[in-house]
């Protein structure tokens, strides 16, 4: 089953015809949408996810000619990127595809190694990042990447059973407390994992400099310190016009329908 894009109709309603760039294409829900909208684009489809990757190439493959597949980081855009676009789309959570597959590590409901990186053909699982980790390290992810307010005691925990946790039981385990506690600690080690907030502050930056004059870019954000880093970026530089006053938020009919939606922010700016 394909992963369930959030906010498309909001996305659609700042698209317009040209080339545009999928960032985190993952399987192809929103390229879709806008290959099906607007008959006079093309996308360059981006995801460092190869599995991902490939499940997009079969959702898309009815639009031959109107996208190009590229395996790739979203910090590199200048160099993936040939020529000049008039829009660039960041959707920076991770799809259901890669939350409801066990053998990712991404979620502490399901049993299955500790893996977490995005790519798994690049660096080391987390499992193994964590016998490298000193305690003060493991404390300062918890409280800057996931805001946990009871990171030494968890960090402590963590630091002196680091050899012994191979799997998420492993670490769910260890931890306790209630799923709120989980999900930041999870969250926490996942942007560790696959450095997601500095990809994404010089992301937005490479943007920018392959946009043409009134190309936009749309980000689609799923929790604070995401969405500070592109309301700062979108707020400091002068050659952006933001679009979005406030961040567009999910409809209560999606969140009922995609309860995964239910935290996600959208920004919009173009370029002056």
């Amino acid at each position: 089953m394909f992963h369930i894009p959030v906010l498309v109709d909001e996305v659609l309603s700042f698209v317009k015809n040209g080339i545009w760039v999928d960032t985190t294409l993952g399987t192809g829900g929103h390229t879709e949408a806008i290959l099906t909208r607007f008959d006079k684009v093309f996308v360059y489809g981006i995801d460092r996810d190869i599995e991902s990757l490939e499940i997009a190439k079969t959702r898309l493959k009815k639009f031959k000619g109107k996208i190009k597949f590229i395996c790739g980081d979203f910090r590199n855009l200048k160099a993936l990127i040939p020529a000049p676009v008039c829009g660039v789309l960041f959707d920076i959570g991770l799809s259901s595809f890669q939350l409801d597959n066990a053998e990712r590590g991404f979620s502490y409901r399901l049993d299955g190694p500790l893996d977490m990186r995005v790519n798994r053909t690049n660096g080391l699982p987390l499992q193994r990042r964590l016998r490298h980790l000193t305690k003060a390290q493991i404390e300062n992810i918890l409280r800057d990447y996931g805001e946990e307010r009871r990171a030494r005691g968890i960090a402590k925990k963590i630091y002196n059973s680091r050899d012994k946790i191979e799997t998420t039981a492993d670490l769910r385990d260890l931890v306790g407390g209630d799923p709120r506690t989980l999900s930041r600690v999870f969250q926490a080690f996942r942007i560790f994992t696959n450095d997601e907030l500095e990809n994404l502050r010089e992301g937005l930056h490479t943007a920018l400099s392959i946009l043409k004059k009134k190309g936009r870019i749309i980000v689609i954000s799923y929790h604070s310190l995401e969405d500070r880093i592109v309301k700062q970026f979108f707020k400091e530089n002068s050659y952006l016009v933001v679009l979005t006053k406030k961040p567009i938020r999910p409809s209560e009919e999606e969140i009922a329908s995609n309860p995964r939606a239910r935290s996600a922010k959208m920004r919009v700016a173009e370029v002056e």
